[in-house]
């Protein structure tokens, strides 16, 4: 596979490539990639994913926020009509507009660094009605705490804020060795899909996502300890907060299911100051 001669990797990029043929072959499958999706890529590195999406979608936008490794990537793929390489970084990326100016189905592919991952995934995830799916090469911590059940250790307010609008998946693990440089961590491809019936009633939004981070945030507390820090959560609020859901105080935020945050977002849109 291609490579500049000159190029290392950049540890305040989180740079791990991922070059094995096989492992590249089985994201295009994960993702059911084909020749009507225009995909979203994060992270081109030297540019070897970027090759395989190209074989199947319709069209790629890479974005690399590396500058040293543009001419090699913009070099590679100059015979290439079909991807596109902007010097870009996914946190500032303009969305939803950047999204919105691509043709659909669209999909967002990356082996993320492990450093800005979960803001990444946090980012793109709130557009979950203009990306039809998401893949992500992520450690497998994270991973587990994306596709966490309630009442388990991984369960928290990453996994929380994803379920509202995304099913996720676990696809495959991979041990440090398929990456270059390796890294300490064994990492996990999961695929994430829009949910299809996005009625639940959550009152809200940025209230709902108060109310999970808020809960997590003091995990080992009651809810009524770790709620009591949000601004607006005075004593009498949150009792008639709780009274009104019908869930327990003295539970704790792992214990609770979406649908109990999801009600205890309702209730509280009601009782919250204008």
């Amino acid at each position: 596979m291609a490579q500049p001669s000159i190029w290392r990797p950049k540890k305040r990029f989180g740079q791990h490539i991922l070059r094995s043929r096989g492992i590249l072959e089985r994201i295009l499958a994960e993702t059911g990639l084909n020749e009507r999706d225009t995909v979203i890529e994060i992270g081109a590195g030297l540019g070897d994913l970027t090759s395989y999406l190209a074989s199947k979608a319709k069209r790629v936008i890479a974005l690399e926020l590396d500058e040293g490794l543009l001419d090699h990537l913009r070099e590679r793929f100059s015979t290439e009509p079909k991807v596109q390489i902007l010097n870009e970084d996914a946190l500032r990326w303009p969305l939803p507009q950047a999204i919105e100016a691509l043709e659909r189905p669209r999909k967002v592919v990356g082996n993320l660094p492990y450093n800005v991952a979960t803001r990444i995934l946090l980012r793109f995830a709130r557009f979950f009605q203009e990306l039809d799916l998401m893949g992500f090469m992520f450690q497998k911590e994270v991973a587990e705490r994306i596709v966490a059940c309630p009442g388990t250790s991984s369960y928290g307010a990453l996994t929380v804020l994803l379920a509202l609008r995304w099913k996720s998946r676990i696809a495959f693990k991979l041990p440090p060795g398929a990456f270059f440089p390796r890294p300490k961590v064994e990492s996990a491809f999961v695929v994430l899909e829009p949910k299809e019936n996005q009625q639940m009633e959550i009152g809200d939004e940025d209230l709902f996502r108060e109310i999970v981070q808020g809960a997590f945030a003091r995990r080992r507390k009651t809810l009524a300890n770790s709620l009591k820090t949000l601004p607006w959560a005075t004593e009498e609020k949150l009792e008639e907060l709780f009274s009104r859901s019908g869930i327990d105080p003295r539970r704790r935020a792992e214990s609770l299911s979406l649908e109990e945050f999801a009600r205890l977002s309702c209730e509280a849109s009601n009782l919250r100051p204008l």
